[in-house]
């Protein structure tokens, strides 16, 4: 068997890849191979190897696996395949990845512009930044499954802006908005929720986002050393590009709260016992070393000239938090004569529009609250 793979299933490939930890740059590149049932003589549901395309359940008439093809005449004559076409001979040269002897599917910047004809303005941006960040969704379950960090990015702006400037002929579906967001592509996003916020600060108002696009995530600052304790470097989370003000995230689990509590429920059921008060005073110091080493790092980047506050979960999931940040990134941002924002401000008195953001923010989420964001804006 050998098939080019696209789409959503290409992209399925492209998280289990990465979760992998594999470097996609590292595997061979060349280009669109034609679809081969061999060593079988015809596409059937025993000539599809699900392990290569890493299927839980073989392919149906319901559920086809999305393959590319350079013309009509080459697709594979089953149900269980479904084909889309692609000039070929007018792409860049090596447009393709090599996953094994038998799976080849587009490089990360030509999935991110066909994944445009799939996904919402928003969605299609968060994945750009899945993509350039450090992070993956998990490849099965994208928003409730486990994501994988630290690992290398898939892509980069400058990689995908190259990509869509060397393919002037807009032959893949989705590429009008692939051109559409490049300029709020940016790199170096650490986590899903960086993602999101990112994303819903940076989607135009035309899009129902707050349109403060550019950003900046994760410079590196030179340390204030004057202060006790001083980092020789601190790195703000998000930063409004060309200007000084800016966000962290602190998520939930950014003070280990719960550890504490665990280890003090430990010792009340244990008393005296000499481990589960070790247990209880290490949690106690790690909690407030967090704290101090978050204080340090706000008065650092104030000392750096930066205005950067803390954006907290709370603050993403309760009804008008977001909008609440952006109207004082707002302010901030005019008062350095950075940009006029008079339409992003109007943008923010009217009642719809701020429900549809709000809709918006939680669709990246993960959770119930992500899947019941997620279908009542495609009610909608």
């Amino acid at each position: 068997m050998r098939l080019t793979v696209g789409l959503s299933d290409a992209l399925r490939i492209t998280r289990a890849l990465r979760a992998q930890r594999v470097d996609l740059h590292s595997l061979p590149h060349g280009e669109l191979q034609a679809p081969d049932p061999s060593p079988a003589k015809r596409w059937s549901a025993q000539a599809i190897n699900c392990d290569a395309l890493l299927l839980s359940e073989p392919p149906s008439p319901g559920e086809p696996v999305e393959v590319i093809v350079s013309r009509f005449c080459k697709a594979p004559r089953t149900k269980l395949l479904h084909a889309s076409t692609l000039r070929d001979w007018l792409l860049p040269q090596n447009s393709f990845i090599r996953v094994d002897d038998e799976i080849w599917i587009p490089r990360p910047e030509m999935l991110f512009a066909q994944m445009g004809s799939l996904l919402s303005p928003v969605e299609h941006l968060a994945l750009a930044l899945e993509l350039c960040g450090t992070y993956t969704l998990d490849a099965h379950e994208p928003n409730r499954g486990a994501s994988t960090f630290g690992i290398a990015p898939a892509t980069s702006e400058e990689e995908i802006r190259a990509f869509l400037a060397s393919y002037p002929q807009a032959h893949i579906w989705g590429m009008q908005q692939a051109r559409s967001l490049a300029p709020l592509i940016t790199d170096n996003s650490w986590s899903p929720m960086e993602t999101s916020v990112a994303t819903v600060l940076s989607i135009p108002i035309t899009n129902q986002g707050y349109g403060l696009g550019p950003l900046v995530l994760n410079k590196r600052f030179a340390g204030g050393t004057a202060f006790v304790g001083a980092r020789t470097s601190r790195v703000p989370d998000i930063l409004f590009a060309g200007t000084h003000v800016g966000f962290n995230y602190d998520s939930s689990d950014h003070l280990p709260i719960d550890t504490i509590a665990h280890a003090g429920l430990n010792l009340g059921l244990n008393p005296g016992s000499r481990a589960r008060e070790r247990e209880l005073d290490r949690a106690t110091r790690d909690a407030r070393h967090k704290f101090v080493d978050d204080r340090r790092r706000d008065r650092e980047l104030m000392a750096a000239g930066l205005q950067v506050i803390s954006v907290t979960s709370e603050d993403l999931y309760e009804p008008g938090g977001m909008d609440a940040l952006a109207r004082w990134a707002m302010d901030r941002i005019e008062a350095e004569g950075a940009r006029n924002l008079l339409a992003q401000r109007d943008a923010l008195t009217h009642q719809d529009l701020a429900r549809t953001r709000q809709l918006l923010l939680w669709s990246l989420l993960p959770g119930r609250r992500g899947d019941m964001a997620r279908s009542e804006l495609e009610r909608r």
